[in-house]
């Protein structure tokens, strides 16, 4: 089943609330997209700020790169029914 993920909600997340990430528009909208395609019955915006809390609030201070542990943890969830 596909999700209804939508860019906006998710790159206003990775812009304003995970700190540190090294938000870039044009780099992290492909980024988004790329997700949304490859992972479409994964809640992405759930995802991310699972990830963020996982790592207390401070993801950027763990991993080297946001957007590789990102994906990463994304293709790791198990898909919501």
């Amino acid at each position: 089943m596909a999700l209804e993920n939508s860019a906006e909600p998710i790159l206003d997340y990775l812009r304003e609330c995970l700190p540190r990430y090294p938000f870039q528009p044009k780099l992290d909208a492909d980024f988004v997209a790329e997700l949304i395609a490859d992972f479409q019955s994964i809640d992405l915006l759930e995802e991310i700020k699972a990830f963020r809390w996982y790592f207390d609030n401070q993801p950027a201070s763990k991993v080297k790169s946001l957007r590789v542990a990102l994906r990463r943890w994304i293709s790791n969830a198990k898909p919501r029914r």
